[in-house]
């Protein structure tokens, strides 16, 4: 503003740049000096512009200070504005839903996938370990509230994690979710069989009951306890080089149309096929080496992480 202030007054008046700096200077801040000279009407006009500007300017700039005393310091300003930015630019990413004991088990594993994901939690202090370290992208308000969904780019996700405290809050989280993103796929937490019941019928993809699997695992730790310590080394995979990942077979796959003996994947690869699951059906597990592969068939492999990655890149393309 006191840039073109000084430029406009020159250019109108044809006054020094020193009394058109001057002119300028009390103009925006409205002391109420007399003018430098006498104004033409053009420059009375030109006047107003540079009070109006001025004045809009000193509002603006009150308003960001005021901002910043506010969210508690420049630092925090400017990472709430780094992370509103970050948050417009996600796609495909996860959102979780609740941050409390399997909230954080589920952000961990994602940061250890390196996938992109933001976490929604009103309580704060289930939040502060996050605003303490700045690693993650995390939203503090209700997750059932739409506005709230949209901001975390619900629209542009992949997936929705409802681990909220009761079964009433998921299940109006995943109603919100719904309406908003049909296609979203939505994993849900449910504490007794009525709710796990009424969640999927309204829409979630899967439903997980925390106590009926801590009980299956328990069950099956003191009857195969060896069997549990191997699903345990795959679901972590930190402790182990072995590496379980699922595939979608495109239209564009070599797989298409052959079956698990034309291909020749352990060979080629060296993995193993470990399910097959085809659109609509059940889930195959140690298929036939007839199994015809199909566009949209998913498949579970399983071998180290080099392997893996080889498959892909050969049967699925790099895009898969």
């Amino acid at each position: 503003m006191m840039l073109i202030g000084t430029i406009g007054f020159h250019v109108i008046e044809g006054w020094s740049f020193l009394d058109c700096l001057y002119m300028t200077v009390i103009t925006i801040f409205t002391v109420g000096f007399k003018e430098v000279r006498v104004l033409s009407p053009q420059g009375q006009i030109f006047t107003i512009f540079v009070i109006l500007g001025g004045v809009g300017t000193a509002i603006f700039a009150f308003t960001k200070i005021a901002e910043i005393a506010f969210e508690g310091g420049i630092h925090k300003f400017w990472r709430r504005r780094r992370m509103q930015k970050e948050l417009k630019n996600l796609k495909d990413h996860y959102i979780i839903c609740g941050h409390g004991r399997m909230g954080k088990i589920v952000r961990e594993r994602l940061e250890d996938e390196k996938l992109p994901f933001v976490v929604i939690d009103y309580k704060e202090e289930q939040l502060e370990d996050l605003k303490q370290t700045n690693s993650c992208l995390f939203i503090e308000g209700d997750a059932t509230h739409e506005d709230i969904l949209t901001k975390a780019g619900i629209k542009k996700a992949k997936g929705l994690a409802a681990l909220l405290p009761t079964d009433a809050d998921n299940l109006y989280l995943v109603l919100s979710a719904k309406l908003i993103n049909p296609s979203l796929f939505i994993l849900s937490k449910a504490m007794d069989e009525e709710a796990e019941r009424k969640i999927l019928q309204i829409g979630a993809n899967k439903v997980v009951s925390p106590y009926k699997l801590s009980g299956l695992k328990i069950a099956q730790g003191l009857i195969r306890p060896t069997l549990v310590d191997f699903m345990d080394l795959i679901i972590r995979r930190k402790e182990l080089a072995l590496y379980m990942e699922e595939l979608v077979v495109k239209k564009d796959s070599k797989l298409v149309n052959r079956n698990l003996t034309e291909c020749d994947i352990r060979r080629t690869a060296n993995v193993i096929v470990v399910a097959v699951k085809k659109p609509g059906e059940e889930l195959v597990f140690n298929p036939s080496p007839d199994t015809k592969m199909e566009t949209g068939d998913i498949l579970l492999v399983l071998g180290d992480k080099k392997a893996v990655d080889q498959f892909e890149n050969i049967y699925l393309g790099a895009s898969s």
